[in-house]
């Protein structure tokens, strides 16, 4: 069981998901303002790239897993290097194993 608030402060009421998907996309041009303005700031580069990728997932939605690899096929067969980028804890053993054995073999 949850504990009331402090201070007598009332919880604010549930709202359904359509109205909750209403007041959301109601602020779909602020908070693309916010992202733009993050991209173009002084922050670090992990925020810029971040707020870059919620930009693009957007306006083109997210890449499935296989696009990727299907697009790094043809770039390695075109002599193209794919970058990807992800997060540390987001790389699985097998990925992990792959990239070592590419450093390896690269010196």
């Amino acid at each position: 069981m949850t504990t009331p608030p402090k201070g007598g402060a009332k919880r604010p009421a549930r709202m359904s998901a359509a109205k909750l998907r209403q007041e959301a996309q109601s602020m779909n041009a602020l908070a693309l303002e916010t992202l733009a303005a993050i991209m173009r700031g002084t922050g670090q580069d992990a925020v810029k790239l971040a707020a870059a990728r919620e930009v693009l997932d957007r306006a083109h939605g997210k890449p499935g897993p296989s696009a990727a690899k299907a697009k790094a096929s043809k770039d390695s067969a075109r002599g193209r290097m794919t970058v990807i980028v992800k997060r540390f804890s987001d790389v699985t053993p097998e990925e992990e194993a792959a990239a070592d054995a590419t450093e390896r073999r690269e010196w």
